[in-house]
């Protein structure tokens, strides 16, 4: 079964599928770790979780790499504030944004690239750039040419510039810049800074050359699908494709998928303003399955506004539903609920799940289920099916995420 979704960047209909081939490259922009990931960041990796899920589920490999940008001024500022070097702090946030997925659900990538052990071969592409004609140098930074670049195929700066640009990390304004579509792709910098060596002085990479040399050494581009957050088209995908038009004449991805705000008190929950609440808040209030229950709950593209009593809501609603299914496979007490019923669950969520990433469907289809158990009576699985009905329950949680079986792991985990 084909993913069918709303593609970001054409903002039609489109159709992923990895028929006659060996597997699905899916690259998603990953943390600044400066300081804990928060609830938005999480909602954003669970819609892709559920892309590889969906793929996972119907036996398709899926080449999941996911980066941290390790070095960054927020990173450094941080460092400077503790009295520590900002390879400590990268570190540590690191493990615990690992640790905070984990604990969530989220299966881990196949691969986590950290950005600074890439910096030789960014310092190697931005040459290239230089010496094909699409950079300028002004006082020591080095510039992408935007003005050589035929962008009439990416996403549209005029159009995503007021509602979504985020600026260039440590460069609120480019006062040097030619074009205002121009950007950093490398910038001086000196200790307790990250810096390396260049053709160019001691400095450090910009932000978009990151990923797309990240992603062009782990996987062929174009790549099959490529996300991440909604504020993240533009600038950083918008310039990733400009890099990736400039040295192969294509996009970085077929394929584009982005995920709406969370957001508290109706503004976008974000590290660099404190509005947030931290994964490892959340899951101190509620468990993993019911913060993933809630944040399914409303599709990718819908803005969600973070309640805490809501996602109260959302943990008995999940609790009860667990336990429904759980006491379904239990030996003892009247047998008679049809095992089909459970595989035909299975069989609509993965239906849903490929019609635009329908997670709050995939929610219905489980509670109509936990329904017609209650409507049974509670009665459960003939203890010759037992098997067969743990194995479907089994299925949804390979899909969903949502460990329905407390006895059991996660397929898929």
């Amino acid at each position: 079964m084909d993913l069918v979704f709303k593609d970001t960047l054409t903002q039609r209909r489109s159709s992923l599928s990895i028929r006659g081939k060996s597997r699905l490259e899916l690259y998603v922009c990953g943390p600044t770790v400066y300081s804990a990931a928060h609830v938005g960041h999480l909602r954003t990796y669970l819609l892709f979780d559920t892309v590889r899920r969906f793929f996972q589920a119907q036996g398709k490999r899926v080449h999941y790499v996911r980066n941290f940008t390790d070095f960054e001024d927020k990173i450094t500022q941080r460092a400077k504030v503790e009295g520590v070097g900002w390879r400590q702090v990268s570190r540590r946030e690191t493990k615990d944004f690992t640790r905070m997925m984990d604990r969530a659900g989220i299966l881990p990538p196949d691969v986590s690239p950290a950005s600074s052990h890439f910096v030789r071969p960014m310092i190697e592409m931005i040459r290239k750039l230089e010496r094909t004609g699409f950079t300028y140098s002004r006082n020591g930074s080095v510039y992408f040419d935007a003005s050589r670049v035929t962008d009439r195929n990416n996403f549209s700066a005029e159009d995503f510039l007021s509602a979504h640009a985020v600026a260039e990390p440590g460069l609120s304004a480019l006062p040097e810049a030619n074009d205002p579509r121009d950007f950093v792709l490398w910038k001086p910098s000196r200790k307790p800074a990250p810096e390396w060596p260049s053709p160019w002085g001691r400095g450090m990479p910009g932000w978009h050359i990151e990923c797309f040399v990240m992603s062009s050494s782990y996987m062929h581009l174009p790549m099959d699908l490529h996300g991440g957050g909604l504020d993240l088209i533009f600038p950083h995908h918008y310039a990733e494709n400009l890099i990736s038009l400039a040295m192969t004449n294509h996009l970085i991805s077929r394929n584009f998928i982005h995920s709406a705000f969370v957001t508290m008190d109706a503004r976008k929950m974000a590290k660099s303003t404190g509005n947030l609440v931290g994964i490892g808040e959340a899951l101190d209030i509620v468990s993993p399955g019911g913060l993933r229950y809630y944040l399914m709950g409303k599709g990718y593209e819908e803005r969600l506004e973070f309640s805490l009593f809501e996602a109260h809501q959302a943990e008995e609603e999940w609790s009860m539903l667990q336990a429904t299914l759980e006491d379904l496979v239990r030996p003892g007490g009247s047998s008679g609920f049809p095992v089909g019923r459970i595989e035909a669950a299975a069989t609509e969520i993965l239906r849903v799940l490929g019609d635009n990433i329908g997670t709050p469907e995939a929610l219905t289809v489980l509670c109509e289920l936990a329904r017609d158990v209650r409507r049974s009576g509670y009665s459960r699985i003939g203890r010759g099916e037992i098997g067969q009905a743990r194995k479907a329950l089994l299925q949804i949680s390979a899909l969903t995420g949502l460990p329905v079986l407390r006895t059991g792991p996660t397929a898929g985990a």
